[in-house]
């Protein structure tokens, strides 16, 4: 995973519901409100003050928002104003929501909401909606974030309320961006900024300017993108935002890292730190750090070295100095990640903090931060399965998924073809009858690159849950060590056809050996044997495959001369194997074995194929040796034997 991705987040802030004021206005607007309410008395007036204070304490001081937001609610509710209570409960929304209380931000908008549909307020219906469309796609569900979107959205352009529109063009384009479906989301994005250029609103103009340009540099177009995110600058700036400032200095640092342009990209980091430390954004802070202790950790490569010499770059490249500098900023983003909780960021933190002990030559501290990061690896695993389902939910939801439309054009085809046989008769029978055959012929082909040739058949059948368990399995992860370190340089054309090269050598190998291949996660292989059809020899053929591509790979380089290195892991029992879903989306595995033989994998070494001693033990009666290793600390099993596979002609080695 690239670092620089974690500065997404601080831009899909840009697009809450509660778009950012100037600091110093809301302050001064504060303060005159606090300066009415000494003088007013307990009537629906002093509501208004209190939940409007709320309000504007969200960005500033969102507890003492919150507090303010319970005394209006409290006194709305002994005047029995139900506007004013309907507004107390979305103003205590909005601090929770500013302070990570998702839950309970939800309920108050869901409160706020049924009150406004009773008094039939179209306008606070719009805006309840968005603010539980925010709450949905933070909490990465996109499809009731989509839904609740586009019905703010409805609401909005029905009462004509531009503002309103313009929100939630943008809110929709965000879930298409982080759909990666990036010419959705700036579709959506203009819409928004045409918006705000009617209505002259300064704020939405900038702040929508970042969110495409952020479109732009995740889809690799970083000269549109560095223009956006300038003009955006330029504006938040004029504001005297230092929110929204920090966002697209620390944007504009990310392209340029993309671009190679690592001495800019220091540059603006650090402008972007100075300021979130500053304002006491921590989340701002951590992001920052973490990539500049990324940025350092490249800067040590020689490869990185090699190339920046060769273009006379300023940067410095004392080896030693970058090192340190890597260290320090991880360690430093880790200290404010650990204190707001947030674990994607620890868990790519500990990624760095790794690589620079085992490149300093401290192993201890290596392994220490290597066993955090797979803990984590493992912690968050499960939510960001639940994550790639809603994210195929939404795609589903707005027609968007490629594979959803190939499936319903089969099942199209299909029927098509049936009608067309029955319809044509004798007389031209034969040519269609031959039309259809290949039709149906290449439409099977779609179907099987998609799900295994029993399980498409099952699902033709229309079986609508498929879960299977197999007694007698095992199962594989292949995994392209320091693929991180050489994309970082590397073209992403040319990055995707190496992987691509690889995995096909790879899928070659499975039906060799009677393997069903599951999926890629990142770099990483993933097969079995023994599923979905039984295989006679699970574990010989899967220990025969993993010394074929370990035999393969053992010289693989690319084409411009970047050496590769591959860590194998492997283990065998019993799975649960079934399609997620409803819609066919995938097929997948679940079981004891198939974590253990991940862990084989990320605990093993590079070059070498590393097994639990079970799976040993099984292949005693051949002739594949199994060296052991020692005993290692894996997680939820504790401290295990290992072993090492060899075949006779590798066993001196």
């Amino acid at each position: 995973m690239r670092i620089l991705l974690l500065i997404v987040f601080l831009s899909s802030y840009f697009f809450s519901p509660f778009l950012l004021l100037s600091q110093n206005r809301e302050q001064a607007k504060v303060e005159l409100l606090k300066e009415r309410l000494k003088s007013a008395t307990d009537d629906t007036n002093k509501v208004s003050l209190l939940y409007s204070i709320s309000f504007e304490y969200k960005t500033i001081d969102p507890e003492l928002g919150i507090k303010y937001g319970y005394e209006s609610l409290e006194l709305a509710k002994k005047l029995n104003w139900q506007e004013g209570i309907a507004k107390s409960y979305n103003s205590i929304g909005s601090n929770l929501y500013s302070i990570g209380e998702l839950g309970d931000a939800l309920g108050y908008f869901e409160k706020s909401l049924e009150l406004n549909k009773q008094k039939k307020d179209k306008k606070e219906i719009s805006k309840n909606l968005s603010n539980i469309g925010s709450i949905y796609y933070n909490l990465s569900n996109y499809s009731e974030a989509l839904k609740y979107y586009q019905k703010a959205l409805r609401i909005s352009i029905e009462i004509g309320e531009k503002e309103g529109e313009a929100d939630n063009n943008g809110n929709i384009g965000n879930i298409y961006s982080d759909l990666t479906n990036y010419n959705s989301a700036l579709k959506y994005y203009n819409k928004a900024l045409k918006l705000y250029e009617k209505t002259d609103n300064r704020r939405g103009i900038a702040t929508i300017l970042g969110n495409i340009g952020t479109a732009y540099m995740d889809s690799g177009q970083y000269d549109k993108a560095l223009k956006k995110f300038e003009k955006a600058l330029k504006l938040w700036e004029l504001f005297g935002n230092k929110f929204g400032v920090a966002i697209n200095l620390g944007n504009i640092a990310n392209t340029y890292n993309y671009l190679l342009d690592y001495k800019l990209a220091m540059t603006y980091y650090e402008k972007a730190l100075d300021i979130n430390q500053e304002i006491g954004n921590k989340f701002g802070s951590a992001a920052i750090m973490g990539n500049l202790g990324g940025l350092y950790y490249h800067l040590t490569q020689d490869t990185t070295i090699r190339r920046l010499k060769e273009s006379n770059s300023n940067v410095q490249l004392d080896k030693s100095y970058n090192l340190e500098k890597s260290i320090y900023f991880s360690e430093k983003a880790i200290e404010i990640a650990s204190e707001i909780g947030s674990k994607d960021m620890l868990r790519e933190f500990y990624g760095y903090l790794e690589k620079a002990y085992a490149l300093k030559k401290n192993f201890k501290k290596a392994y220490i931060y290597q066993r955090k990061w797979i803990e984590l690896r493992d912690s968050i695993f499960s939510i960001q399965k639940t994550k790639e389902i809603a994210k195929l939910e939404a795609v589903k939801q707005s027609q968007i998924n490629e594979k959803e439309i190939k499936l319903r054009d089969l099942e199209l085809i299909r029927k098509s073809n049936e009608q067309y046989v029955l319809i044509l008769g004798f007389g031209g029978g034969a040519i269609m009858l031959l039309l259809v055959f290949f039709e149906r012929r290449k439409s099977e082909k779609l179907l099987l690159n998609i799900l295994p040739a029993k399980i498409a058949k099952r699902l033709k059948k229309n079986e609508k849950r498929i879960a299977d368990r197999f007694e007698n399995t095992a199962i594989i992860f292949l995994d392209i060590v320091g693929f991180t370190s050489y994309s970082k340089d590397t073209d992403p054309v040319k990055v995707v056809a190496v992987l691509n090269e690889i995995f096909t050598r790879f899928d070659s190998l499975t039906k060799e050996y009677g393997l069903e291949k599951i999926k890629t996660i990142g770099d990483c292989y993933m097969a079995a044997a023994g599923l979905p059809e039984p295989h006679p020899h699970p574990i010989l053929s899967t220990a025969e495959f993993a010394l074929k591509a370990q035999k393969l790979m053992q010289d693989y380089t690319t084409s411009d001369g970047y050496k590769l290195h591959f860590r194998i892991g492997i283990d065998a029992g019993p799975v649960v194997a079934g399609v997620i879903g409803e819609r066919k989306f995938s097929y997948d595995l679940w079981g004891d074995a198939v974590n253990t033989a991940s862990r084989m994998e990320s605990t093993g070494i590079a070059n070498e194929i590393q097994v639990t001693e079970n799976f040993a033990k099984s292949l005693s009666e051949h002739s594949i040796i199994c060296i052991e290793r020692g005993e290692i600390e894996v997680k939820g099993k504790g401290v295990i034997k290992t072993y090492l596979l060899k075949d006779n002609q590798n066993q001196n080695r």
